[in-house]
């Protein structure tokens, strides 16, 4: 891998005095430290391993603890990994645990929207991968303010050191109509209007718990008693608009094409349907180029296909995973190898049509 550091790069290299783990154990956590069992790791490794390209350079796009990073050090030895994060605390974490692979590995803060200014001067690489969502660290971490397990301040920002506002300063300035729009383009539902108006009469809510409360008293009875928690897809709508993923993702995907060798493959893990409609419906555009002539006359529009599917259907836990991990029974993935040299014309096309893609 290039020597070379970008701004904001995190690693340091065990001659640089970086952080170690005892005897470069990955296992043993030390105070503050939290586990992460990273989602159908084995599927991810397996889509990296039929390199087609020059290039050795994989990309985990949202690094976290370092799961996928370090199954895909250990899996495959002609790797090198650059991992991004935009959450400082996990990056620190993520540093120990690869410490040992010396300059196989480095990490960068920043969003996986940055995804090309992050990797520099690299300017082609073998995979991308993206595993979007909140981590175990986060979940499991009361302060962060991700989970109503815990009463905790109402934060849920993955860069908590970052200058976006919190889940509690975001209420307070969203209006009724913006919040009604963001809890149904985020799964909330027929409740949105009903959850929405509650919060917004109900100003200020500093904590998680306060917020759950809200949300509950807020759900007719009926619906109180099923597996999942009224509040859970309000906090995911909340975290999602915070952290401004939707628009992340949009800006990621097409600068991940365009990261990728001829060859290269992209995996993204999705949690919710926005995400993985948005995800699905790009491989789309990448397969046809984002041709847009009705199907029935065939392509007069000089589309080009730049990349190729390479799951008919989106990969899920399997049943194992699923016993060992039930945080994973949501996840999608589904990946994509690009086919064309040139992509510029699909880019242009995506982002023309982009804007359309709603619902």
């Amino acid at each position: 891998m290039n020597s070379q550091r970008s701004d904001g790069d995190f690693e340091k290299t065990p001659s640089q005095g970086g952080l170690h783990s005892p005897a470069g154990s990955t296992d043993e956590r030390q105070p503050g430290q939290f586990t992460h069992a990273p989602v159908l790791a084995a599927e991810v490794v397996q889509g990296f391993r039929d390199r087609r390209t020059p290039s050795t350079v994989i990309v985990d796009a949202t690094v976290g603890l370092a799961g996928h990073s370090q199954r895909i050090l250990d899996e495959l030895d002609w790797a090198e990994v650059i991992g991004i994060d935009r959450d400082r605390r996990a990056l620190e974490q993520a540093q120990d645990r690869l410490s040992r692979y010396g300059g196989r590995a480095r990490l960068v803060h920043a969003r996986f929207g940055e995804i090309s200014d992050a990797v520099a001067p690299v300017a082609a690489v073998a995979g991308v991968l993206a595993d979007l969502g909140v981590s175990s660290m986060q979940l499991d971490d009361p302060g962060r303010g991700f989970s109503f397990r815990f009463d905790a301040p109402l934060d849920m920002r993955m860069d908590p050191d970052g200058e976006d506002a919190d889940v509690a300063g975001f209420l307070l300035a969203v209006s009724t109509k913006d919040l009604i729009r963001i809890f149904r383009e985020n799964g909330v539902g027929t409740l949105s209007i009903r959850y929405a108006n509650a919060l917004k009469s109900q100003l200020p809510v500093a904590t998680t718990g306060e917020l759950a409360e809200i949300i509950v008293s807020a759900t007719p009875a009926r619906l109180r008693g099923g597996r999942t928690h009224p509040a859970t897809k309000v906090f995911q709508a909340l975290r999602v608009s915070v952290n401004y993923e939707a628009s992340e993702l949009i800006h990621f995907l097409p600068a991940a094409l365009g990261l990728l060798d001829r060859g290269g493959v992209m995996q993204v893990i999705s949690y919710h349907s926005g995400e993985d409609r948005l995800v699905k419906r790009f491989i789309r555009l990448v397969e046809t180029g984002g041709c847009i002539c009705p199907p029935r006359l065939g392509c007069t529009c000089g589309a080009e296909p730049a990349g190729e599917r390479t799951t008919r259907h989106a990969i899920i836990p399997s049943d194992d995973e699923l016993a060992a991990n039930p945080r994973s029974r949501s996840a999608r993935m589904r990946a994509l190898r690009r086919t064309a040299n040139d992509v510029a014309d699909v880019l242009e096309r995506y982002w023309q049509q982009v804007p359309t893609w709603h619902g």
